[in-house]
């Protein structure tokens, strides 16, 4: 009997243990999660190959990223590859448990018709135009990625909404990481305006601080003119120029392969051993993984600046093109003062300089530490 009772309660001591143990697993697994930081990625997701693609891997493969859900959007691709291809990449990963909602198709205002009648008014753009190149597939056409379809299937629902309810169920936490045309924003923004201050921060690829278009804003004006104009807590923009500094090569992706990761065989066989069509690279600038890698290690970014950013949205020659102002480190300096016999006062310039009405600062990065990104690039694709 005293045996009995003996094994008994060492029976129990061990069941309290182990209920104890497992209680402190999970209150350490929470902490983790919690440490996480929270992201919807909003996404042009063109693949197999190219920067779309590459930064959905490093966000689905990042420890320090808890990724809510996958929104697609139209861009480079149109919106029904685009979702394939997020799809393709969840089950490349293993991160199926990501959801992956679709967005929107078009632009809200812009189309082909109208880029090719104002071509026929100001003559054709010869640059990339994503979908609107004069050799895209219909809307409709979709291919399947190496090895075929995916067999997961997309979230019935709207991508806006998918931002809406998610931000709502996560207040405060929400990192928003926008790599494509901003339609499911702007959408999401104007269906609830109160999204704005329950989200943590905005990080953007768009936009371009010299003349000229770059596609996720030109592709949608009035989507990015309505999400820059909203008073974000944090906005940081990846402008065209901060991905110019940074090229991806074969000599990149040898260095991913050699480290023998989970990925290895994909970037081998898509990026080493696959010939790309005619007239086409398979390397390019980085623009998307670098806005991933800053989003996790700030410190890829070697100089930021604060810059008020707007979009033309005026019908005409300079129509999507990025707007800039950012205040002068100094006042000009003039040959004579013929306005008046006074020296220059300093004062009265400075309460002078006042940014656009309605639009708000963005962090943008201007200078990239290429050397650091690239040990993060192949570490994140490796681990």
């Amino acid at each position: 009997m005293k045996t009995r009772t003996s094994a008994a309660l060492t029976l129990c001591a061990l069941l309290a243990l182990s209920l104890s143990l497992c209680t402190a697993a999970a209150a350490q697994l929470q902490k983790i999660q919690a440490q996480k930081i929270k992201v919807i990625a909003d996404q042009d997701s063109a693949g197999p190959q190219g920067t779309n693609f590459l930064s959905l891997l490093m966000l689905l493969r990042a420890p320090e990223i808890n990724l809510l859900g996958i929104t697609t959007v139209s861009g480079d691709q149109w919106v029904e590859p685009a979702t394939v291809f997020a799809l393709w990449a969840t089950e490349l990963t293993g991160r199926t448990d990501v959801p992956v909602v679709k967005g929107a198709e078009n632009p809200l205002v812009n189309s082909k018709h109208e880029v090719e009648l104002r071509e026929a008014l100001f003559g054709s753009i010869v640059g990339w135009r994503g979908s609107f190149n004069p050799d895209a597939p219909k809307p409709s056409e979709t291919w399947a990625p190496p090895g075929g379809f995916p067999k997961v299937k997309a979230r019935p629902g709207r991508a806006a909404d998918f931002i809406i309810e998610t931000i709502r169920a996560n207040p405060g936490e929400v990192v928003l990481y926008c790599a494509g045309p901003l339609t499911n924003l702007a959408l999401a923004v104007r269906m609830d305006p109160a999204i704005v201050p329950l989200t943590k921060a905005i990080y953007i690829m768009g936009g371009n601080l010299r003349e000229g278009s770059e596609l996720n804003w030109w592709w949608d004006p009035e989507a990015a003119f309505i999400v820059l104009r909203e008073p974000w807590k944090e906005m940081v923009v990846s402008p065209y120029e901060a991905g110019a500094q940074v090229w991806s090569s074969a000599a990149l992706m040898e260095q991913i392969v050699k480290a023998g990761g989970p990925l290895a065989a994909h970037v081998k066989q898509e990026y080493l051993q696959a010939q790309p069509p005619a007239g086409t690279s398979m390397w390019s600038m980085m623009w998307d993984e670098l806005l991933v890698a800053s989003l996790i290690d700030p410190t890829v970014i070697k100089k930021s600046e604060t810059m008020y950013l707007d979009v033309d949205i005026d019908h005409g020659t300079t129509y999507g093109q990025t707007v800039v102002w950012k205040k002068p480190e100094e006042i000009p300096t003039f040959f004579l003062p013929y306005s008046g016999p006074r020296p220059v006062d300093r004062e009265k310039w400075i309460g002078h300089l006042m940014p656009p009405a309605g639009v708000h600062p963005a962090s943008v990065q201007t200078e990239v530490d290429a050397e650091k990104f690239m040990k993060f690039f192949v570490m994140s694709m490796s681990r």
